[in-house]
């Protein structure tokens, strides 16, 4: 400080100087506290997001898995159904066609009986 006597008016100005300065600094201090909590809630819930989305991934993951999983046996199933439906056919065809066959047996064998015949109107 200097070493000349300032008058009490002087002195009253760079107290109240003194106060506002200090005033300010201790505001400045707060909004930086209030900035550093902010931030690190804003860190905190960053860092809660991030862990979400990595269980996210794991289990979209799990469900692509179990998704090709269904789907592979899906399509096993479509062809053993496919074969089998096949064999179905092809057996239901086999019978009809006996069953055709012995359908004509037997009409060709009543139209030769005697007592079987049609009589025609003359």
């Amino acid at each position: 400080m200097d070493d000349e006597r300032l008058s009490t008016g002087e002195l009253l100005i760079r107290w109240r100087d003194a106060t506002r300065a200090a005033e300010l600094a201790e505001r400045l201090a707060e909004i930086a506290s209030q900035a550093a909590d902010q931030a690190d809630r804003g860190a905190l819930a960053s860092d809660q997001i991030a862990r979400m989305a990595e269980k996210a991934a794991v289990a979209a993951e799990r469900a692509a898995r179990s998704a090709r999983k269904a789907a592979g046996q899906a399509a096993e199933f479509a062809v053993e159904n496919r074969e089998q439906r096949l064999r179905d056919a092809h057996e239901a065809v086999l019978t009809a066609r006996a069953s055709e066959t012995e359908a004509r047996g037997r009409f060709q064998d009543a139209e030769g009986a005697p007592n079987h015949r049609q009589r025609r109107p003359r």
